[in-house]
């Protein structure tokens, strides 16, 4: 049995710990749906490089939330490519992406898919752009929306030791830009640490 004086606190926090989660779900909800809805923040128009990425995720087609694990050596790399199905760049740049993606796995870096559409359009988008299920994510938080500035898709994020960004292509990839972008996993051969890059969160 808890103490008197013990269970007057408890029932004095637990009230106000579970008004504070409500509070925090009502904020993340408002944020989520302004998201949607409204005009992007200038903030989210860009890959913030000023700071290592962390906390980087979203929902798996296993209905899971799923963190972004970040390399955790230099000889490790992470190839982000964010993307939304209705973006007609998207579209225009899927055969460069989906070619850029496999030349990236055979230097050793994992690649992941960050969408900001709908789950049923993303599945569709990847079935039919051969993007890999087990490598996409949707309905990104609001933090992962504003450090990879998914109000401006497509982009594509080289990232390197702990989070530091290394390279951003921002907009769809041309032939020239592909190129560069190829000409750097060249010049940055990784080893994978795992085939995956992502973990889930229970």
């Amino acid at each position: 049995m808890f103490h008197p004086a013990l269970r007057k606190s408890l029932n004095f926090v637990l009230p106000l710990l579970a008004v504070a989660l409500i509070a925090e779900n009502i904020i993340l909800l408002r944020q989520n749906h302004r998201l949607k809805t409204g005009l992007p923040l200038p903030s989210a128009l860009i890959v913030h490089r000023e700071e290592p990425l962390h906390d980087i995720g979203g929902v798996g087609f296993d209905g899971r939330f799923h963190t972004v694990e970040m390399p955790r050596s230099a000889a490790e790399h992470l190839l982000i490519f964010t993307f939304a199905p209705r973006c007609p760049e998207c579209v225009l740049s899927e055969t460069l992406d989906a070619s850029l993606s496999t030349q990236a796995k055979k230097l050793g870096w994992r690649t992941v898919w960050i969408s900001r559409g709908s789950p049923e359009e993303t599945r569709a988008f990847c079935i039919a752009s051969g993007i890999p299920l087990e490598e996409t994510l949707v309905d990104p938080p609001y933090p992962t929306y504003l450090r990879l500035g998914l109000a401006a898709v497509p982009q594509l994020v080289a990232v390197g030791e702990n989070g530091k960004i290394d390279e951003v292509w921002l907009g769809r990839l041309t032939t020239e830009s592909a190129k560069s972008a190829a000409q750097f996993l060249l010049d940055h051969p990784g080893v994978q640490a795992s085939n995956s890059a992502l973990k889930s969160s229970l």
